[in-house]
């Protein structure tokens, strides 16, 4: 398998690819759970599944199965929330975050992701908890029509994450969750940056050499299981109060930026 230009020796690459049975059954499990996560709280599915998965295959692995799972949900949720999204939103959101999977492409095949990992889960370990202190007192941190800096900022933080852990929707959610919006735009607003995000990660995932044909084949097998999935993440959604589904939100984001902060 072909190792990126500039890449230090003894970085994590899919050098011994596991059994396409292994394949199989990972992204059974992989494909149910992203398919409730899109359409519910739409975002916690690195959070979830990259650490479990990581257990019984290699990393590199494990980040491009869930690549190319994540790419083929994209139009379930888009399905179930197409233009609910906020538009304003979309315009700041959408350029910076595919500057952002660039540039984290470009920091998993030249450089070790440690310490950009940990400076991401910094900033959304703080937004997280000062979102919660916000929520709790039943105030909004950011408002309806927050400045373009805060929405610029936060696309291009969770086009990175995304590309080193697929946690962007952990910054995308405790952004979105700030705003003066209902559940249903926080996850189509979510989603539909998320398409865009997923072409490029996918393709950066191919060219680094994550994402080989076996995997491919896993994910487009298993990719029905998504829709009933998808079907009851929407009915989660549809009957979870305001309150819970805030606090859900913040509690992934703050698990995940822990995740990031303590990874090795």
């Amino acid at each position: 398998m072909a190792r990126a230009a500039g890449r230090p020796a003894g970085e994590p690459f899919l050098t011994a690819e596991p059994s396409f049975a292994a394949l199989l059954a990972a992204a059974a499990a992989a494909a149910l759970v992203v398919g409730i996560l899109k359409t519910s709280l739409g975002g916690g599915m690195g959070l979830v599944l990259t650490p479990t998965l990581s257990l019984v295959l290699p990393v590199p692995a494990v980040l491009a199965m869930l690549a190319a799972l994540l790419f083929l949900g994209d139009p379930i949720s888009l399905r179930y929330y197409w233009r609910r999204w906020d538009a304003r939103q979309l315009r700041l959101l959408v350029p910076t975050a595919l500057l952002g999977v660039a540039a984290g492409a470009l920091v998993l095949s030249r450089v070790p992701p440690s310490a950009l990992r940990r400076m991401i889960g910094g900033v959304a370990l703080a937004f997280a908890v000062v979102q919660l202190a916000i929520s709790l007192r039943g105030r909004r941190l950011l408002g309806a029509r927050p400045p373009a800096a805060a929405g610029l900022g936060a696309g291009l933080l969770a086009g990175v994450a995304s590309a080193l852990a697929h946690s962007g929707g952990v910054v995308l959610g405790l952004y979105l969750v700030a705003l003066d919006l209902s559940n249903a735009a926080i996850v189509g607003t979510g989603a539909a940056v998320t398409v865009w995000a997923d072409v490029v990660k996918v393709t950066a995932y191919w060219r680094l050499g994550f994402l080989t044909p076996s995997i491919v084949l896993a994910a487009v097998v298993t990719a029905p299981l998504m829709l009933a999935g998808g079907w009851l993440g929407y009915r989660v959604n549809r009957r979870l109060p305001r309150r819970a589904f805030e606090l859900a939100l913040i509690g992934i984001g703050g698990a995940g930026a822990l995740r990031l902060l303590l990874a090795p």
